[in-house]
């Protein structure tokens, strides 16, 4: 059985095609909820409803638990079930940015931990309610010795959501990502805009800048792609996402905590460990900070 901790748009989307593939599934969700169905719409626009099994709380099982929480989440929802998880379990992370793998190895040392990036995309509509709004690579790849044996975990998810792939050197997949976050969260989130208003001339000259200083300290010979062609992916996936808003952006409008400390953070503690100045990421990660404080305090006393 597939036990997935995290409701949310990728949790469930996950949960509704494995569940189509005749796999058995059950969401973990962090207080119960009353729901019979999940409400599924599809890439073509198909509308399923589906009796997927879920609970608050996680079953004891030997088969790999997927984590689709936010960076944020993930520790948190690793004690909540530590109890619940075995020795030698293999343990998925599917979240944008980087850092929790590192955090999630010391609570849990004796765990195969794999490290997963999506390009999928998904609308929470409500809760149990989500719509399949992009197409996309998801590579999988071991962070520790032990998780290296676990290629076959990818077939079932391939079946799922095809286009699914291991790869040993998961790091280069996820730099990528990061590289692809830092360019867009942030600034869609300070100002508030989509996307599509990225491709202002203003904004492209911060991407440019945020880009020069990430390439500083990305490890040598992690990515075999120049900085001018990730500019170009990031170029293509602004087009291609013109009227998205991006999760931090969302966060941001909802008063939620953002996952700024596992992105635009991650760079500058690796900045820090080289002693490299990074000041366009600086001034992001600050004005990130400061919008979370002011958008939390604003919460508590309204």
């Amino acid at each position: 059985m597939w036990q997935i901790i995290g409701a949310g748009a990728i949790g469930c989307l996950w949960a509704a095609n494995l569940y189509q593939q005749g796999e058995k599934v059950r969401l973990i969700t962090r207080h119960p909820v009353d729901a019979d169905f999940l409400l599924y719409q599809d890439i073509q626009g198909i509308h399923w409803r589906l009796p997927i099994s879920h609970h608050h709380k996680l079953l004891k099982s030997t088969q790999p638990i997927l984590i689709c929480v936010k960076a944020t989440q993930v520790c948190q929802a690793i004690q909540a079930h530590k109890a619940q998880i075995q020795d030698g379990q293999g343990i998925i992370l599917m979240h944008n940015g980087m850092g929790c793998a590192e955090e999630i190895q010391k609570i849990l040392p004796k765990n195969p931990i794999i490290c997963a990036t999506t390009a999928n995309a998904s609308l929470l509509l409500s809760p149990f309610n989500i719509r399949h709004t992009g197409k996309g690579s998801t590579y999988l790849g071991p962070f520790n010795q032990q998780a290296k044996s676990y290629q076959d975990i990818v077939i079932p998810l391939n079946k799922a959501l095809n286009d699914c792939h291991w790869c040993d050197k998961i790091e280069s997949k996820l730099w990528l990502k990061l590289l692809i976050n830092i360019a867009i969260n942030p600034l869609t989130a300070i100002h508030q805009i989509n996307n599509g208003a990225l491709k202002k001339e203003s904004m492209q000259k911060l991407i440019k800048n945020i880009l020069k200083e990430a390439f500083l300290v990305l490890p040598k010979k992690t990515l075999l792609m120049s900085e001018t062609e990730v500019y170009q992916l990031i170029l293509q996936v602004i087009n291609l996402t013109t009227d998205n808003y991006s999760s931090m952006n969302r966060d941001i409008y909802f008063k939620r905590h953002t996952e700024n400390e596992y992105i635009n953070g991650y760079i500058l503690k690796k900045a820090m460990q080289q002693n490299i100045a990074l000041p366009t990421i600086n001034s992001l990660y600050k004005d990130i900070k400061a919008l979370e404080v002011s958008s939390l305090i604003h919460s508590h006393t309204s």
